[in-house]
């Protein structure tokens, strides 16, 4: 079985048995939703008597009741491809860029637009328009974003130790700049000492295309390679591999790999390697004390690598769709409704079970007393209404909220291509895309020498007629 579009057999399955079985019932006839969220693998051990005593607060505050079913994302858009693939039912399932814009065309999704406004009224009024507008295709809305770090500034977190011994100013953050201080670490530390560390995510070191260019919602597993450059009034969609400011990157990275700068991958790794010199994140400036905390570093310094930027892949990072088949799509959307706008709630998905996961230090702070409830509050709902913990500060999030009030949008803010022509020209590209952008990325390989290949290869496999796609509806949505 193909592994790219494989939603479409699993969905011609999915009406019949979500028609009989979705949507299940109390004896007191209250609803209970049927939630696939993403999270960590493995899952919390307790997660379903955790989600039972959640879903004793929100009977009580909304009326439904709601089961958890975790999917993680570290296998990527697979993840919840495969959920949908194996014919289970739900009313609530998370998405991405990756995999909102294969999904959508083929009637996954219950529409939202009319619903929101009626039976979500505080939920519509709280997500700012703009957000709105990224989930939009062809004028209906299929999933509610996450009011989160919606905008995207990619930063250098460096460890204070090496700041001080090398001297390196955190005013100057060019590639330059790093080059001179990655090579000076090497240096002194000695042969064995990598500066940028590769463990699974991310997997490449300073991806500045990603806040450079907008891909258009592509997601698909390589909404990388092509795109609309952020401010380019023009609005010309590229092969982002080939820009030459890129392939002048990739040749950097091919000699930092060269020169032990980059460590080689290691597939063994742990997902959280502690005490890594540099981690680069899309992320705030106090987002240094959370990664101090995970990779046991005394203290980063931040160094933000670009102005705050928007995009429409961006917004996507984080969503929540209904099923289309769901019986209850009003009270799923009063569940999220409960998300976005409840602090009590949105605290017990994000740190478990007060007296038992967590205790209050105060109203909007908390203290983690057990590390049995792991969990991505990024994938659930907004940061805006959410307690910070007592290892960072406490305006954390306002932190966050000024960084996306001065986030310059992409000129293609909103657009959202549609790929439902292209399905054979996706399954070709996307192996191809699998066997050599990473390589290329990290500096593995030699750009000069693989991306001619790479490209010959994408192009044969139909990645010509996607860009000519791309810029014909562009052109369309933008008439000049």
């Amino acid at each position: 079985m193909k592994k790219v579009w494989i939603l479409i057999p699993a969905l011609l399955c999915l009406g019949t048995l979500m028609l009989t079985s979705c949507q299940k019932q109390t004896a007191a006839g209250v609803p209970t939703l049927i939630w696939y969220l993403n999270g960590p693998a493995p899952p919390p051990a307790d997660l379903g008597e955790n989600a039972r005593i959640m879903s004793d607060y929100t009977q009580e505050k909304i009326g439904v009741r709601f089961e958890i079913r975790n999917i993680t994302i570290d296998g990527g858009r697979e993840a919840v491809a495969a959920a949908l693939e194996s014919g289970a039912p739900f009313d609530i399932i998370s998405s991405q860029a990756s995999n909102y814009a294969e999904a959508v065309p083929q009637g996954v999704f219950a529409g939202l637009a009319a619903a929101l406004p009626v039976h979500a009224p505080a939920l519509w009024d709280f997500v700012p328009p703009y957000l709105w507008d990224a989930v939009t295709v062809q004028g209906e809305i299929y999933a509610v974003p996450a009011y989160k770090d919606s905008s995207g500034t990619l930063f250098a977190f460096i460890d204070e130790r090496y700041v001080r011994k090398y001297n390196i100013d955190p005013a100057k953050n060019t590639l330059a700049d790093f080059e001179r201080a990655f090579y000076a670490m090497k240096a002194g530390e000695g042969p064995d000492f990598f500066p940028i560390i590769i463990d699974v995510s991310p997997a490449s070191p300073f991806p500045l295309n990603l806040v450079e260019y907008d891909n258009l919602g592509i997601g698909v597993g390589f909404g990388d390679m092509i795109g609309v450059r952020i401010g380019d009034e023009n609005r010309r969609v590229v092969s982002v591999f080939e820009e030459p400011e890129m392939r002048e990157r990739f040749r950097t990275f091919r000699r930092w790999y060269q020169d032990g700068i980059i460590s080689p991958v290691n597939p063994g790794a742990a997902q959280i390697i502690r005490g890594m010199p540099v981690v680069y994140d899309f992320a705030w400036p106090s987002k240094a004390q959370v990664l101090e905390a995970q990779r046991e570093v005394e203290r980063y310094i931040a160094i933000p690598l670009n102005t705050p930027v928007i995009t429409t892949g961006m917004i996507r990072g984080s969503l929540l769709c209904l099923s289309a088949n769901s019986k209850h799509q009003a009270e799923a959307l009063k569940l999220i409704e409960l998300i976005n706008t409840d602090h009590k709630f949105r605290d017990m998905l994000a740190y478990g079970i007060e007296g038992k996961h967590f205790e209050y230090v105060s109203y909007n702070v908390v203290h983690r007393l057990s590390d049995a409830y792991p969990a991505y509050e990024w994938a659930q709902g907004t940061f805006f209404n959410l307690s910070t913990t007592d290892n960072q500060p406490p305006d954390t999030w306002e932190e966050v909220r000024k960084q996306n009030e001065a986030a310059i949008p992409s000129v293609v803010l909103g657009f959202s291509m549609d790929i439902s022509g292209l399905r054979s020209e996706f399954e070709g590209c996307l192996p191809i895309y699998a066997r050599y952008a990473e390589e290329i990325k990290i500096g593995a390989v030699d750009p000069d020498e693989a991306i001619p290949r790479f490209m010959a290869e994408l192009r044969a496999a139909g990645f010509g007629r996607i860009i000519a796609e791309a810029q014909r509806q562009v052109n369309a949505a933008y008439p000049k």
